[in-house]
C-alpha cells in the first residue's frame, strides 16, 4: 500500500490500477463541460453577481475535492511504522498471521491493500485505499464535495441537455435519458451528443452514490461504528454523538468540512479506544 494508485486483491495476483478509471472518468467530465460551454450553449443564464458567485463556488468545491483526495491518498492507515509490541494486550486484540503481529480492537486485515489497517471501516475500491483511523475524515469530506462538484457539473450542462431533449419526441427523450447507449447505436442522436448525454447521466448519478454514501457513514459517525461493527450490531465504542464527532474528526470537527487543511488532531491514537465502560460519555 505504499503505492496508493497500486493495489492487488492478494499475494501473487496482478496489480491493478483503480484510480485510471476514476481518473479518466473526471477527464471525460472537464472535457464535455468545457466543451458545452465553451462551443455549446453555454452556462446558465445569470447576472454579474450571480455568475462571480458560482465561480467562487466551484472554485472552492474543486480545492476541497482535490484537497481532500490528496490528504486521502496519501495517508497510511495501515499498521506499518506503528509500534505495538510491548502494548497491553487485552479483550479485542486478536493475532494477524498474514502480518505476523497483534493487531488492536477495531483493526482487520485486507486482503487487497495485504496489510492491516486501524480501525478499519472498509476498503474503497475507486481509489484504491482502505478507510481507517487515519484517513476517515478525507474521506468522509471527500463524499460531501464529490457530491457537490457533481451536482454542479450537472447543474451547467442542462442548458445544452434541455435544448438536446427538447429536439426529441418525449418518447425519445426518455430513451435517451435511459438508455442513451441504444439511441447512439440506433443513429439517432451523435456521438458528441450521446457523450452530453452520458456525462450528465454518469454525473447526476455518481451525486446520488456520494450523497447516499455521505448519508450511511454520517450515520456510523455519529453513532461511533465502523461498517463493520455496523453490519454486526456492535456499538461498543458510542460515546455520544459530540463525542464520536471529535474521536473521528478531532476537535474542529464542525470546520474541517469546509478546509481540508485546518489542523484538527484526533485525540486518540488509533490503536486504543475510549468505551463508556471505561468511563468515558455515555452515549445520549
Amino acid at each position: 500500500m505504499g503505492q496508493p494508485w497500486v493495489a492487488g486483491s492478494a499475494e501473487g495476483a496482478p496489480a491493478r490500477l483503480p484510480l485510471v478509471i476514476p481518473a479518466l472518468w473526471a477527464a471525460a467530465v472537464a472535457l464535455e463541460l468545457a466543451y458545452v460551454l465553451v462551443l455549446g450553449p453555454g452556462p446558465p443564464p445569470l447576472g454579474p453577481l450571480a455568475r462571480a458567485l458560482q465561480l467562487a463556488l466551484a472554485a472552492f468545491q474543486l480545492l476541497n475535492l482535490l484537497g481532500n483526495v490528496g490528504l486521502f491518498l496519501r495517508s497510511d492507515p495501515s499498521i506499518r511504522g506503528v509500534m505495538l509490541a510491548g502494548r497491553g494486550l487485552g479483550q479485542g486484540w486478536a493475532y494477524c498471521y498474514q502480518c505476523q503481529s497483534q493487531v488492536p480492537p477495531r483493526s482487520g486485515h485486507c486482503s487487497a491493500c495485504r496489510i492491516c489497517i486501524l480501525r478499519r471501516d472498509h476498503h474503497c475500491r475507486l481509489l484504491g485505499l482502505c478507510v481507517g483511523f487515519h484517513n476517515y475524515r478525507p474521506f468522509l469530506c471527500l463524499l460531501l464535495h464529490a457530491a457537490g462538484v457533481l451536482l454542479h457539473v450537472s447543474v451547467l450542462l442542462s442548458p445544452a441537455l434541455s435544448a438536446l431533449l427538447g429536439a426529441h419526441t418525449p418518447l425519445h427523450a426518455a430513451t435517451l435519458l435511459l438508455l442513451p447507449w441504444l439511441m447512439l447505436l440506433t443513429g439517432r442522436v451523435s456521438l458528441a451528443q450521446f457523450a452530453l448525454v452520458f456525462v450528465t447521466d454518469t454525473c447526476v448519478a455518481g451525486a446520488l452514490l456520494c450523497g447516499a454514501g455521505l448519508l450511511f457513514h454520517g450515520m456510523l459517525l455519529l453513532r461511533g461504528q465502523t461498517t463493520w461493527e455496523w453490519a454486526r450490531g456492535q456499538h461498543s465504542y458510542d460515546l455520544g454523538p459530540y463525542h464520536n464527532l471529535q474521536a473521528a474528526l478531532g476537535p474542529r470537527w464542525a470546520l474541517v468540512w469546509f478546509w481540508p487543511f485546518l489542523a484538527s488532531p484526533l485525540p486518540g491514537d488509533g490503536i486504543s479506544f475510549q468505551t463508556p465502560a471505561d468511563g468515558g460519555p455515555v452515549a445520549s
